[in-house]
């Protein structure tokens, strides 16, 4: 749908702009199924996490086959796992014999194959996750949330002299250098004459140099 092409979009930004490189995914050891619950509980969590550090963060929810629900949520660099641990567990609560009923899971650069060089895999990831949303609920229902603060990606323009598809796609490649080219997303269609490519941003490079 377009809404939820439009939805991929703003969250597959979003990771990029705040260089999400690890997933942290918020789970219930119970088979939880209160939507409302949930989304109260991860209200909580951002609150108090936001108390004690400055927490960006792309997430979103995903309720499996059973209708088991849980968060994903991008951020960037290492968290402090005890402090995210403690909170969602304090938020969720335990069982009758004192058990925790929360869980959460790290996924490292290391461990999932993200990282500096693979942003885009990451939002694209979590992006994935949006679309599923987009396809099983109400459209009054939110699908994802993104911490308060996150600027929107500036739109850059520039005049392409080349005249042929050739030429216009080894430009287009020329920029995208810029960025981080391992694993990037490529599209072309000749009939229209677009080129598409998606690409992570390199944070240890300035801008762009337009070459031309």
């Amino acid at each position: 749908s377009v809404a939820g092409r439009a939805a991929k979009k703003r969250v597959r930004q979003a990771c990029k702009t705040i260089g999400a490189d690890r997933m942290i995914t918020l789970t219930y050891r119970a088979n939880m199924t209160d939507r409302e619950t949930a989304l109260k509980h991860w209200d909580r969590f951002r609150r108090r996490m936001r108390k004690h550090k400055e927490f960006h963060y792309v997430a979103v929810i995903e309720e499996q086959e059973r209708g088991a629900l849980h968060f994903h949520v991008a951020v960037n660099g290492r968290q402090s796992y005890h402090l995210l641990r403690s909170i969602w567990s304090s938020i969720v609560g335990v069982d009758e014999q004192g058990r925790s009923m929360s869980n959460i899971d790290v996924r490292n650069p290391s461990k999932f194959g993200f990282g500096k060089e693979g942003v885009h895999k990451l939002a694209a990831y979590i992006a994935k996750y949006c679309a599923k949303e987009m396809d099983c609920r109400d459209l009054d229902q939110k699908r994802y949330f993104a911490s308060r603060g996150i600027p929107k990606p500036e739109v850059q323009s520039w005049p392409i002299a080349s005249v042929t598809a050739l030429g216009a796609v080894q430009t287009a490649f020329a920029i995208a250098e810029s960025g981080l080219l391992d694993g990037a997303q490529f599209w072309y269609n000749k009939a229209l004459d677009v080129i598409w490519i998606a690409t992570a941003p390199d944070l240890n490079k300035c801008a762009a140099l337009v070459p031309f």
